[in-house]
């Protein structure tokens, strides 16, 4: 009982073992989720999306409030009046320039003397005197600083739909660029299973030769052995050798084209270039193998609902005329609310302004734009954005035949794929019987050499012709499911 027991646990650790070996090869699911999580394509585009989620923000940016701050400090030099002026006296009958200083002192000075001949009081046009100084004081030149600072804000109330319809646009060109992004994931799943497949066709190709040196080295060993008990000839052991030798470069050239392929894969799914974890051809996915085919009507009308390579062309045929609509909206007023909050202080050098105190200022009330014409420029870019809406419909209606024809293609491929892959594997049985009887027959002595050697290029051939057809079989399935708008392995990610 204890040995029963012994042994059972043996082999449960001996398949969890083996069970986490198998798990650690490179299936085609998991190629296909690090090429769309890893690949330096999927990063392109996920910058795409975060560019387009902008898009959306300067487009609400619009129906936000635009505050703006400033502040100022201006140093100047000049005279509070002007360095130029005439003017007149009339007790004097003389005309005198008062602009100047020297003018000024002068004129108070008249005014004094004729004040003490005509007995008038002199405290009076003292008076006016210290006034023409003061003005003289204040015509010469004095240095001041003024300080300003002011908030602004605008807020728009009424656009008439402007503002709405950018928001609109910008998010359906947001929708369009994810729906774009989900449809170039799918063509990268595609096109990471083709390079899955070039990387273990070639890996096959190099397994082929290696096993048809080991086969060609077995028959020089036997015709050598041959020879040397006395049968065969000199020639057959040397045509041997020289078969050998040109296996042994072909199989040099596969592995070559394997090592190639598999770097290549590498640098699609974002690891070292030089990773040599297996790749696991047991492990397909389930939608590749026990889908069955649809009919070419369903196919295409699921297409036509699912496909986000059409509706990113219906989106972006919507918002061209969103666009358009702005465009003429711009021929009616736009209202806005305009308030603003500021402070200004006056510094000179001049005693009568040295204490000035700052001031404090505000506005507040409604502003109105109207474009009544602008030389028909609006309305030259809305027809353009009509014509960008009416030139996606055309190219909505193309890519839907073109749709339509891929799939009916595809099924076609499926269809065909599936009787090559048939007539492959027959073929492969056949040529592995025909080679093995006249193998047989040769180290028997009753066979040819030549028969020899065409049976195993035949055998090779048939070899890696089902492998080319079991992967034609396969991608044809993963195109069509491509071609109708799914995904050939189901990622769940989240948003980028």
């Amino acid at each position: 009982m204890r040995t029963q027991l012994r042994y059972v646990v043996s082999c449960g650790i001996i398949l969890c073992l083996s069970g986490r070996t198998f798990s650690q090869g490179i299936t085609i699911e998991q190629a296909i989720r690090e090429v769309c999580t890893n690949s330096d394509s999927t990063k392109m585009m996920r910058q795409t999306i975060r560019k387009s989620e902008e898009n959306v923000k300067q487009g609400w940016s619009h129906a936000y409030p635009t505050v703006s701050v400033s502040a100022s400090a201006v140093e100047s030099r000049a005279s509070l009046f002007g360095s130029s002026g005439s003017g007149s006296s009339s007790g004097s009958n003389a005309e005198t320039d008062v602009g100047s200083a020297e003018n000024a002192s002068t004129i108070a000075k008249q005014v004094k003397q004729q004040a003490q001949v005509t007995g008038a009081a002199s405290q009076s046009f003292d008076s006016v005197a210290e006034l023409y100084s003061i003005l003289s004081e204040l015509s010469k030149p004095i240095t001041s600083l003024t300080y300003s600072t002011s908030l602004n804000v605008t807020q728009p109330i009424y656009t008439f739909g402007k503002i709405g319809t950018a928001i609109k646009i910008a998010h359906q060109y947001d929708q369009s660029t994810r729906n774009n992004y989900t449809r170039e994931i799918q063509t990268l799943q595609l096109a990471a299973f083709d390079a899955f497949s070039n990387a273990v066709i070639a890996k096959k190709k190099g397994d082929i030769a290696e096993n048809a040196v080991a086969r060609k080295k077995e028959v020089n060993a036997f015709q050598e052995r041959n020879f040397e008990l006395g049968s065969g000839s000199r020639q057959q052991i040397l045509a041997v050798k020289s078969d050998v030798a040109q296996q042994n470069a072909t199989a040099i050239i596969a592995r070559r084209d394997a090592f190639t392929a598999r770097m290549n894969l590498n640098s699609f799914m974002g690891r070292s270039l030089t990773d040599s974890t297996p790749l696991d051809t047991a492990a397909l996915p389930a939608a590749l193998v026990s889908a069955p085919l649809p009919q070419a009507d369903e196919a295409v009308k699921t297409a036509l609902a699912d496909r986000k390579d059409l509706k990113a062309l219906r989106l972006i045929s919507e918002a061209n005329k969103n666009g358009a609509k702005i465009y003429r909206a711009n021929y009616l007023p736009s209202i806005s609310a305009l308030g603003s909050v500021g402070y200004s202080k006056f510094n000179t050098s001049e005693s009568l302004f040295k204490d000035a105190p700052g001031t404090t200022n505000w506005t507040v009330g409604l502003g109105a734009q109207w474009t009544l014409f602008d030389g028909f420029s609006s309305s030259s870019k809305a027809a353009q954005y009509l014509s960008n809406a009416e030139k996606y419909d055309i190219l909505y209606n193309q890519v839907t035949k073109g749709v339509e024809i891929e799939i009916r293609s595809a099924i076609a491929e499926c269809n065909a794929a599936d009787s090559n892959f048939a007539a492959s594997e027959e073929s492969f049985h056949s040529a592995q019987e025909s080679y093995d009887l006249t193998n047989s027959d040769f180290k028997q002595g009753s066979g040819k050499f030549a028969d020899l050697l065409l049976a195993d290029e035949t055998l090779q051939q048939a070899e890696l012709g089902l492998t080319n057809a079991q992967y034609r079989r396969l991608r044809s399935r993963a195109a069509l499911l491509v071609a109708m708008g799914k995904d050939i392995v189901t990622i769940h990610q989240e948003e980028p």
